[in-house]
């Protein structure tokens, strides 16, 4: 009986051992200091004299014009389509440029209706405030009940009434 309590405490023994062995680690080197030279200080920096140097100024050559005829260019005339589109994005004096006064105005907050009435169409032009002018927005034009010709070509008098292109 004697054997067993001797050789736990060798089993023991060794165990403690193996944890402390586990423990002990490889010792660190000391840390690199860097190595310091002296240095010399110049007392005073060296002066050294500084040149100057003529002035160089340059005269650019005019540029010469080729000479060729006076050419004016062939009055062109507007061209007027259609398509009531084209109002889109026009400040309101070109509106009034193109179409002229309004039949009927409308405020409704910060948009307008401008309404534009002939015998086989009605055009009305919505005009919305941006960057502080009146802008179109919007274009509906529709046919008058006992109208024949198109809401298009309507479209086209009422501009080219006011306007002269026909």
């Amino acid at each position: 009986m004697k054997d067993k309590p001797e050789s736990v405490r060798q089993f023991v023994s060794v165990l403690l051992l193996t944890v402390l062995a586990g423990c002990i680690t490889a010792p660190k080197p000391p840390p690199v200091k860097p190595k310091l030279e002296k240095q010399s200080v110049a007392s005073k920096p060296a002066q050294t004299q500084l040149r100057t140097l003529p002035k160089i100024v340059v005269k650019p050559k005019p540029v010469q014009q080729p000479q060729t005829a006076a050419v004016t260019p062939a009055p062109t005339k507007a061209t007027i389509n259609y398509d009531p589109k084209q109002l889109y994005g026009l400040n309101y004096r070109r509106v009034n440029e193109l179409l002229g006064s309004a039949s009927f105005v409308r405020r409704d907050g910060p948009a307008e209706v401008w309404q534009y009435r002939a015998k086989a169409c009605v055009l009305d032009v919505y005009l919305y405030k941006d960057a502080g002018e009146l802008t179109v927005a919007h274009v509906d034009i529709r046919k008058r009940k006992k109208a024949t010709e198109p809401p298009r070509q309507c479209f086209h008098k009422l501009i080219t009434k006011r306007t002269k292109l026909s």
